[in-house]
């Protein structure tokens, strides 16, 4: 048994241990939807970032970076920190206001209509299982890597420990290992990085040596990247491409199922802002750090056939066999991990948003949602045999689902008193239809209209503009009533229980970190990276 096989071992007993002990505390309902509603900072934190990170993080992104599109990262992986702050400032702290259990039923309970809350867990219910596709694919592509067994079985092994973990613990399983493979793989990294960077001369060197590296990716180290890598036939193109993915991001962590949802487990609001700071910060300074060893790979093996594999290459063939192991069973547990977390999400969705009944009780309703959770794993691992695409494809399509439909329903539900139930609903239909729509038409290339969707405009904008055009009909012809407006203002309204003068205060150093770490990022930029690429130093 070599040390690879050993390291997955370990990693799914740890996983399925602590899912045993989280399981024996739910109790009700409330624990098993959203942990009780007391997590603090450092599990919100946790399961934010790993949820976020994840096999595609690890693998889909590090092969967009090693084909030449490091620069598109950088600039996503800004806005998306970003929208941690943005979001739970305008949406994630009054959506904690609502003691919903699911994001659909926030939507319902707030513009005081049932079909939004169905159209909603439609949608979160298709998007996640494209999410839950693409960890499953990673986690099958790794554990085949490590272990030498066949993909099928590896993708049997990982659903069968994702299924079986999720099903017992719920959420209160899922982000206490979302938080200890957080940290695993942030330690993990840490360790393995200098290793690469030494390989290929040092972290002072690089810039210099892919430079001079022909193999190198075109367009690598400029501000646009590798052009066909992103889709685009112009540097126009590409760099809309990076904007628009950036802006996606933005709105995923600020609204989506995964990660807003993430709220309704807080401890206070005070909990969701400190969370939102630190998973920017782990966004934009770790996630650099991560991208640079894959570019780094570059210098070493500048050819590999499957570059989504960069990471797992470095692990076998630069690092000392027990840090290679520490790094793949991080991210193999992250992603079983981030597996459970869509899983659960979908499985919720399924029992409160879309087949809504009349439990007995509690104890029989958490009967019935271990069931459905089943089911719905059992759906997910047919459609994983499929094979439907690579992992950094499915979840960038996930993602763009959420961004399109979600945003204007979502913080339109807070900012706006004009948007009703109707508007909100054919805004969030419409967005998802017109994403699906024309998202369609880019993948048949479909004549004079490719390349306009190529180049000018991105599907996800269609959707988001017609998501808004909707929403402004709808709400002037079936404007807003009393009761929704009476629930908006109850929103509104600081529980008394958040004003504590302390608390703020310590919001307030989470804040001067965001600013440091935003400056000190920025330098380490412009320093190592923009002024000597354009020779100015």
């Amino acid at each position: 048994m070599n040390v690879f096989f050993l390291g997955v071992i370990v990693s799914i007993v740890v996983y399925l241990v602590v899912g045993l002990l989280a399981g024996r505390k739910v109790k009700d309902i409330d624990d098993y939807y959203v942990s009780g509603r007391n997590a603090p900072t450092i599990l919100i934190a946790g399961t934010l970032f790993a949820s976020m990170l994840s096999v595609n993080g690890f693998m889909g992104d590090q092969g967009f970076c090693y084909t030449g599109n490091i620069t598109t990262l950088v600039l996503l992986n800004s806005m998306c920190a970003c929208g941690y702050v943005f979001g739970p400032l305008f949406f994630g702290r009054y959506l904690r206001r609502s003691e919903c259990g699911t994001m659909p039923e926030y939507f319902g309970v707030r513009y005081k209509d049932p079909r939004i809350r169905r159209v909603a867990g439609i949608i979160t219910i298709i998007s996640l299982t494209a999410y839950l596709l693409a960890c499953i694919t990673g986690v099958g592509i790794l554990m085949q890597e490590l272990t030498g067994l066949s993909y099928e079985l590896c993708l049997f092994i990982a659903w069968a420990c994702f299924t079986a973990f999720t099903f017992y613990s719920g959420s209160k399983g899922v982000i206490i290992t979302d938080t200890m493979m957080f940290m695993v793989f942030i330690v993990a990294a840490i360790i393995a990085g200098p290793y690469i960077f030494n390989a290929q001369g040092g972290l002072g060197s690089l810039l210099e040596n892919l430079m001079n590296n022909p193999a190198a990716a075109e367009g690598l180290l400029d501000y646009h990247g590798n052009i066909p890598g992103t889709g685009a036939s112009d540097v126009f193109g590409a760099v809309m491409y990076a904007v628009t993915m950036g802006i996606i991001w933005f709105i995923t962590v600020g609204v989506s199922p995964w990660q807003a949802g993430r709220n309704l487990m807080a401890k206070n609001e005070h909990v969701i802002f400190r969370a939102g700071a630190v998973a920017a910060v782990c966004t934009t300074v770790f996630l650099l750090y991560v991208n640079l060893m894959s570019i780094s790979v570059i210098n070493l093996a500048p050819n590999l056939e499957d570059p989504q594999r960069v990471l797992i290459w470095a692990a076998f063939n630069v690092m000392p066999k027990l840090v290679g192991t520490l790094l793949l069973a991080g991210i193999m547990a992250a992603g079983l991990s981030s597996a459970s977390t869509f899983l659960s999400v979908v499985g919720f969705s399924v029992t409160s948003d879309i087949f809504p009944v009349a439990f007995k009780d509690e104890k029989h309703q958490l009967h019935t949602s271990r069931v459905i959770m089943l089911a719905v794993g059992i759906v997910s691992l047919i459609l994983a045999y499929l094979g439907l695409g690579g992992v950094r494809v499915i979840s960038w399509f996930a993602s763009t689902i959420i961004a399109a439909s979600w945003l204007v329903p979502g913080v339109g539900s807070i900012l706006s008193g004009k948007l009703s139930a109707t508007g909100a609903r054919w805004s969030m239909t419409a967005g998802f239809l017109g994403f699906i729509l024309s998202k369609c038409l880019v993948g048949f290339g479909a004549g004079p209209f490719h390349s306009i969707l190529i180049n000018f405009l991105d599907p996800f904008f269609i959707g988001l503009y017609l998501s808004l055009a909707f929403a402004v009909i709808g709400s002037k012809l079936r404007p807003v009533t009393p009761e929704e407006s009476a629930y908006r203002d109850k929103l509104l309204v600081l529980p008394q229980g958040e004003r504590a003068a302390r608390e703020y205060q310590i919001d307030r150093r989470y804040g001067w970190l965001l600013i440091v770490m935003g400056v000190l990022t920025t330098l380490f930029l412009l320093l190592t990276w923009a002024l000597p690429f354009n020779g100015l130093i």
